[in-house]
């Protein structure tokens, strides 16, 4: 189903705008979609939502993205948790790409995709988005934040309004790779705070996050909300990063968080 990695993923490539891309994105305007996958015709709506795409995807390599296990459980308690997928090829070379490569398709692409598992979980629906920040240093660097340009597209495609700046990183962490659960817990706390007149005050939030790993990151951010009066946070998240279970062999390196 997925035979060979997308062109457009290169994680080592430099974020930059070229003529290439500006023509891919004036094909995915006037043409119909392919998908990033397989090449085959991807999909032009998603009937579940009432949504116009495009969807960069096709239905068999939809079903076919892999699943994060059942036993993975995120830190944090959150009211609710939608992160479908697991940190495995493809999705996180897609995830890669948007990270590190600038190929804002995929937070498209993945923000459709999220909305409408979020919708099979059922109510109470948020009344929210915010994306997990980055530090202003690593924001400059990269250039845009991924969590950002995921909760914008998911925003567009839920009908939900989005707050982009409500959580600001006050204080920039070390790589979370590499730590333990407690270092990483220990790395994060107090990093975030949300700003003035936010206005999550008595709302149902949902935080946007690319990969998960122990959840360590949102949960922080998750207490910066709660102390800011919101009613309830729930995290969504593309992925979930494999970690140890402590009858198995080890699973994929976790990624940089």
């Amino acid at each position: 189903m997925f035979p060979i990695a997308p062109a457009g993923v290169n994680p080592s490539a430099p974020s930059r705008l070229t003529l290439a891309r500006g023509l891919s994105a004036l094909h995915a305007v006037l043409l119909p979609p392919r998908c990033l996958l397989c090449g085959g015709p991807g999909q032009a709506r998603l009937a579940a939502l009432g949504w116009r795409g495009p969807l960069e995807i096709c239905p068999a390599c939809q079903a076919g993205l892999p699943r994060a296990p059942a036993w993975q459980v995120v830190a944090g308690g959150f009211d609710r948790v939608c992160c479908p997928w697991a940190y495995a090829w493809p999705v996180d070379q897609l995830v890669r790409a948007l990270k590190f490569s600038g190929e804002r398709s995929h937070a498209r692409l993945f923000g459709a995709l999220l909305v409408l598992e979020r919708l099979a979980l059922g109510p109470p629906w948020p009344q929210l988005l915010v994306p997990v920040p980055l530090h202003p240093r690593r924001l400059r660097e990269r250039g845009y934040n991924q969590a950002g340009e995921l909760a914008r597209f998911a925003a567009r495609v839920a009908g939900l309004p989005l707050r982009p700046h409500a959580l600001e990183r006050v204080r920039e962490t070390r790589k979370q790779s590499g730590l333990g659960a407690v270092g990483r817990a220990a790395n994060v706390a107090g990093a975030f705070r949300v700003a003035r007149r936010a206005g999550v005050a008595g709302l149902r939030v949902a935080l946007l996050d690319d990969v998960v790993t122990t959840g360590h990151t949102a949960a922080a951010a998750a207490v910066a909300l709660r102390a800011a009066g919101a009613a309830q946070v729930e995290l969504w998240a593309i992925a979930r990063a494999l970690r140890r279970r402590a009858t198995h062999a080890a699973d994929p390196q976790c990624p940089e968080l």
